[in-house]
């Protein structure tokens, strides 16, 4: 009785410790979502206005200058000496002074302009740079890359090229203090009537940049400008942490955080300009944001421990007065077995007075058991078979209640999500005995994302039910709370470990897709092998190596294994029951059977493809006896743009 009461008060307790868990879980995930939203939403207004002010300044910037290019190559003194016809070498000397002086002034005069090169279609080349003109007039003289000069040359006429981002060491050949680091070279084919084909390079350096972008740095973000080939133009702000263009352009604008190798959070935002096509990317460092949610997420549990400590008083007061009502209780039937029928009033302070309670119980149950034990052998066998009778009964009853109540636990609703055009699916479990081990199961982790989940318990029956009605509540639960399948599975694996005595375990399937692109994780727990699809293909099944089953090896790891549905594909996953199903003579239904059913209607909706099998397997075993449960789920991923 003292053991009894004992465990009688933790459980009392536990409710309330669970109540104040799970607010307190609901707390801090509600609000850490909220703050977090609303920074990344101020984080897009900003980004709104750097975007705007960079694509309003970096085009017209680029667009003048490419035009002011233009009129400089038409000028009198670059088209003369583009010719390069003069009759003695003093003319052209003259001509080659005049050029320059004009160039230099001209790219000191535009703010884009870092230097202007012109090459002849024979690769000669003339022009002038900061530190330097550049007159080679032989195209042997012409030190720029092959693969520079071919890029050029094959630009037809009208097309801008962009080449680069180049140092400024290509050209010079050599380099020094202020040789620029960063140069994009604007190259395109002009053809003017005066001197035929000419090639025109207009050399932009990152100081350009410089201005543009300073008044966007709020040390906290870092600024990537790449080219069209992801090599990256310049950027600004603190040094940057990831170097990866195509991590940092595929990642952002996506409104999730992210984070480093450090456990450092950011997030990427990113845009691309019209013209050039360049692509700029802003990256935040969130985790000053994440230090206040960590603060908050502490008031609260601070908070929570003081509410769990009031609990605890009123508890222990209430415990005190329940106690006392058991003493009250003890004292009644010590006077009923001394049969002193007066009121007694006495007022317990110990818990060992329920000891002595037992006791006299027991004796007065001996008493009575002597008494009636004449009786009991007169009406043993009537009451016995009466007894067998109503526990039959009781039995039957139970297991109907049991089936529906199994029935009711998987969802059995379709469509299961009417509202929901990006897949259809459908499932079923037919049982061997009245209830079974099998179960499916399938709902929305969130909004983009779909989990589904077979299972086959080991053995029959009642036991099979309820050990099925725990696994499948433990998978829901870890799934829900955003984990992958193989975290989910080790999880639950933990936690049918730690009181399996009948050494019962589960086989799972279990898959998360996002159903925005068609992309999910899959692990597969000693299950049978799914059935995939492809739109307009066979159903063929995807064999590769399984993990142990879940429930009895506490050391058992799992792991995912990614895959990616198009519109039009379907998978159709199953239990054992299905494969091995028996007929009268011995032979099983097998994997071939199953392909040949599920191949008879391949383009069929999912509720018809499950039909098409079920009748495939009563015809195969025919009067046979059911041997195990007959579950089966199948989904046709449609996409976005599903019908």
């Amino acid at each position: 009785m003292k053991q009894y009461l004992k465990s009688l008060r933790l459980q009392l307790l536990l409710p309330v410790i669970v109540v104040i868990l799970a607010v307190v879980t609901l707390m801090t995930t509600l609000f850490s979502r909220a703050y977090i939203n609303m920074i990344l939403q101020q984080e897009n207004e900003v980004n709104a206005v750097g975007f705007e002010t960079v694509s309003q300044s970096v085009t017209p910037l680029i667009n003048t200058s490419v035009s002011e290019v233009r009129n400089i190559l038409a000028d009198e003194r670059v088209a003369s000496y583009a010719r390069l016809q003069y009759p003695t070498p003093a003319t052209l000397i003259h001509a080659r002074i005049r050029c320059k002086d004009y160039l230099a002034s001209e790219i000191t005069r535009h703010e884009g302009i870092y230097g202007l090169l012109f090459m002849r279609k024979d690769e000669s080349l003339f022009g002038v740079l900061p530190e330097g003109s550049f007159f080679r007039d032989h195209p042997e003289e012409n030190q720029l890359p092959a693969e520079m000069k071919a890029q050029i040359l094959e630009a037809s006429l009208g097309q801008t090229v962009w080449i680069g981002p180049l140092s400024a060491s290509v050209f010079y050949g050599f380099e020094n203090a202020d040789t620029a680091r960063n140069v994009m070279v604007c190259a395109w084919k002009n053809v003017h009537v005066s001197y035929g084909e000419c090639y025109a390079l207009m050399l932009t350096d990152e100081t350009v940049f410089d201005g543009l972008f300073s008044v966007l740095q709020d040390r906290k973000s870092t600024w990537h400008l790449y080219a069209e080939d992801g090599s990256e133009i310049w950027h600004a702000g603190p040094e940057a942490e990831h170097t990866d263009p195509g991590m940092l352009i595929n990642e952002s604008n996506k409104g999730k955080l992210l984070h480093d190798e450090n456990g450092r959070p950011f997030c990427l935002f990113s845009m691309t300009m019209a013209s050039p096509e360049w692509t700029l990317v802003r990256e935040v460092n969130m985790e000053n944001y994440e230090q206040v949610v960590h603060r908050v997420r502490g008031a609260i549990w601070i908070a929570a421990g003081l509410v769990f400590l009031v609990a605890l008083v009123f508890y222990a007061l209430w415990l005190k007065k329940f106690m006392r009502q058991f003493n009250s209780l003890q004292n009644e039937i010590i006077r009923m077995g001394q049969g002193d029928l007066e009121s007694i009033e006495f007022r317990p302070f110990s818990i060992n007075e329920f000891e002595q309670m037992q006791r006299e119980i027991n004796r007065t149950c001996d008493a009575l058991t002597q008494q009636m034990d004449t009786i009991r052998r007169m009406e043993r066998e009537q009451a016995e078979q009466e007894n067998r009778k109503k526990e039959q009964e009781r039995i039957e009853r139970e297991l109907v209640v049991a089936r529906e109540i199994q029935a009711n636990v998987l969802p059995n609703e379709f469509p299961a999500f009417p509202d929901r055009t990006e897949f259809d699916l459908f499932a079923s479990m037919t049982p061997a005995k009245e209830v079974g081990g099998d179960f499916y199961d399938f709902f929305l982790t969130d909004s983009d994302h779909l989990a589904l989940v077979i299972a086959d318990v080991s053995g029959k029956g009642i036991p099979a039910a309820l050990f099925m009605m725990v696994s499948k509540t433990l998978i829901k639960n870890e799934l829900l709370n955003g984990c992958d399948p193989a975290t989910a599975l080790d999880r639950v694996n933990q936690r049918l470990c730690e009181r399996n005595s009948s050494m019962m375990f589960v086989t799972v399937w279990v898959a998360v897709l996002e159903i925005s692109t068609g992309k999910g994780l899959a692990c597969n727990a000693g299950h049978e092998h799914p059935a995939l699809r492809r739109a307009d293909g066979k159903y063929a099944l995807v064999k590769y190596p399984h993990a142990v089953f879940v429930g009895v090896n506490r050391k058992a790891r799992y792991q995912n294994r990614a895959f990616e549905l198009h519109p039009g594909d379907r998978v159709f996953v199953y239990t054992d029951g299905v494969p091995e199903a028996t007929a009268g003579s011995g032979e099983m239904f097998g994997e071939q059977r199953l392909a040949a059913a599920l191949n008879t209607c391949p383009d069929g909706k999912p509720e018809e493809i499950l039909r098409t099998v079920k009748s495939a397997v009563d015809a195969f075993v025919g009067d046979a006896e059911q041997f195990d449960d007959l579950t089966m789920m199948c989904i046709e991923y449609k996409g976005t743009d599903g019908a």
